[in-house]
């Protein structure tokens, strides 16, 4: 589960109004993941430090991580699709929490998050999905095409729906028949 608290100063506007920074924890200590907005916003203001990326996570001179976001593409993406802006944050967060999470692992969580916070419904799945099968070519560590990535991903997805699913098959199967209908529904 990412740590993501509800705290307003300097946080980080979802599209629902609701304001969330990124928490990491590492030996104990908690520490709210500083975002950077790089560039200006205007057209051809790009900023070569994210290396034509949406948003980055790199270290500080600590180690610790920094979520850099670049003004322009996330002007670009707001505009175009928008439902992308928050679950590029949660990606971000993702790889900032544990930064062994490779890009597809990264995609997963950000996805389970919505999910955890309710904000994952239908219309949602289909419009990232649809966000990330336009991407023709990506590096290969993103799967060589935004089909793949996505495609990967919910494959990661399915895999940790999976667990949750057979150990509610398994307890409905084991329980008595006459209390099976009294077990609550799986979330």
């Amino acid at each position: 589960m990412l740590a993501c608290a509800g705290i307003p100063a300097h946080a980080y506007d979802r599209s629902d109004g609701v304001q969330v920074q990124c928490v990491v924890e590492r030996n104990g200590e908690r520490r709210i993941v500083p975002e950077v907005w790089l560039g200006h916003g205007d057209a051809g203001d790009r900023h070569p430090e994210l290396g034509g990326a949406a948003a980055v996570v790199r270290p500080d001179e600590y180690g610790w991580p920094v979520i850099s976001f670049d003004r322009v593409t996330i002007k670009s993406i707001r505009e175009n699709d928008p439902h992308m802006v928050d679950f590029i944050f949660y990606h971000e967060c993702a790889h900032a929490t544990d930064p062994t999470r490779d890009e597809i692992e990264a995609n997963c969580e950000a996805y389970l998050e919505l999910e955890r916070l309710g904000m994952m419904n239908e219309t949602l799945d289909r419009a990232l999905a649809h966000s990330h099968r336009k991407m023709m070519r990506l590096p290969s560590r993103y799967g060589g095409s935004g089909a793949a990535f996505w495609d990967k991903t919910m494959a990661c997805v399915n895999a940790h729906h999976a667990p949750a699913q057979q150990t509610t098959e398994a307890d409905a199967s084991a329980a008595p028949a006459d209390t099976a209908a009294a077990a609550p529904a799986p979330p």
